[in-house]
């Protein structure tokens, strides 16, 4: 099928073996994302500590990221040296694992020292495979679908994430996960590196030279804000799914309802792919976080059946790809090429912000309250999801000029 121009809507043979290559490298490189909640409260809890203090330290990994990938990102938009900061910043996160694993909980400053590291250093391969998209395949479908099987791979890392988790304590115990988890991103941002694209990554220059912070755009600047609001909700349910597990009295249940929340997600991706919006996607992202906010509310009844509770684990994960390729596409619509990694990084960090703000503030809850204030943390973040779409105006999101071109790897 031919779109506009003659230009082929759907990928080359060339083009779909470039992008498996490369999500496939990615989503080895981005597990420790998705094992973190459950590893990093598994080994304080296993070993006699507290959700507030599990929760603080998941909250500092996350958090640290959301600072140490844009400012990674913009190393990499600035020099093009994709590759050297990519292998170099994974290598510290991998032996900032190590650290955690030696001294949680017992050393607990040395643990949250090690967790911010951690963070910080987390290799930015997901913003980094964002603003490659646009040089690998055309304007439009083609693009949509990438972003979509972006998404897709997202969702897919947070079902094998807690699955890896779960196998890995049960063989290796809490602290053998978090080694793992090293090992998964070392290996994953190797084989990422290795691809030939990242040697072609040079800066991307304009006429006026000019650079400066992607936060100026308005657009970028509303987006920051809806994912912190949107990543409250996902980042509660590490412990919503813990004290459910609890609840009924089978610890497993906790990595299978995070892993059917992604396998939730990752159908909502795969129904993006093939069938890609047909409205602008200023307009969708607006409505896409109400169906977020109100998906995530049945989690909120721990003390549910497990039935229930694993089908309401699962529905809420149905918008969240959706609405997540809803942003990479408006991102990859409104930022200037030169700032596309850094654009990306934020966007991305914003999420993990609220992801971060949830897993803690849910932890407090849940110490102080039990099974109600869980409960209370689940319907005061659908609230602010809510509000939070609120600002997220079609005005603000729609490119206000024709962003610069980009120039096809593949052609």
């Amino acid at each position: 099928m031919q779109g506009t121009m003659g230009e082929p809507e759907t990928m080359s043979p060339r083009q779909v073996k470039l992008a498996g290559t490369l999500l496939t490298s990615s989503l080895i490189s981005r597990m420790p994302q998705a094992m973190s909640s459950l590893a990093l409260l598994r080994v304080v809890l296993d070993a006699g500590g507290d959700y507030a203090f599990a929760g603080l330290l998941t909250s500092f990994y996350i958090l640290a990221g959301t600072v140490g990938q844009p400012w990674l990102s913009r190393i990499i938009d600035r020099t093009g040296h994709a590759r050297r900061v990519l292998l170099a910043s994974a290598a510290v996160s991998s032996v900032a694992f190590l650290g955690i694993a030696l001294t949680a909980p017992g050393m607990r400053f040395a643990a949250a020292a090690f967790a911010l590291i951690a963070g910080f250093a987390a290799p930015p391969v997901e913003p980094v495979l964002r603003s490659l998209w646009p040089r690998i395949m055309r304007p439009g479908r083609q693009l949509v679908q990438a972003f979509s099987a972006d998404a897709a791979v997202q969702e897919m890392i947070f079902v094998l994430g807690p699955l890896a988790s779960a196998i890995s304590i049960a063989v290796f115990g809490a602290r053998g996960a978090l080694i793992t988890m090293g090992v998964f991103g070392l290996i994953g941002t190797v084989l990422f590196c290795s691809h030939r694209i990242l040697a072609h990554a040079a800066p991307v220059t304009t006429h006026t030279g000019k650079r400066g912070s992607p936060l100026r755009v308005a657009a970028i600047r509303t987006l920051v804000g809806a994912q912190v609001a949107a990543g409250v909700p996902v980042g509660l349910l590490a412990i919503t799914a813990t004290a459910h597990a609890a609840d009924a009295g089978v610890s497993a249940l906790s990595g299978w309802g995070l892993a059917l929340n992604g396998l939730g997600a990752f159908a909502g991706a795969v129904h993006v792919a093939r069938h890609p919006f047909a409205t602008p996607p200023e307009r969708l992202v607006r409505p896409a976080m109400f169906l977020l906010a109100l998906l995530y509310l049945p989690t909120a009844w721990v003390q549910a059946p497990p039935v229930y509770w694993l089908s309401a684990a699962f529905v809420s994960g149905i918008c969240l790809a959706p609405y997540l390729t809803l942003v990479f596409t408006v991102v990859e619509r409104t930022s200037p090429p030169q700032l596309a990694t850094e654009a990306n990084a934020w966007v991305v960090s914003a999420f993990s912000v609220g992801i971060g703000a949830g897993t803690y503030v849910a932890g407090l809850m849940t110490d102080h309250w039990h099974n109600a204030g869980t409960a209370a943390a689940v319907i005061g973040a659908s609230v602010l999801t809510a509000a939070g779409a609120i600002m997220a105006r079609p005005a603000v999101l729609r490119p206000a000029a024709p962003v610069e071109a980009r120039e096809l790897v593949l052609r």
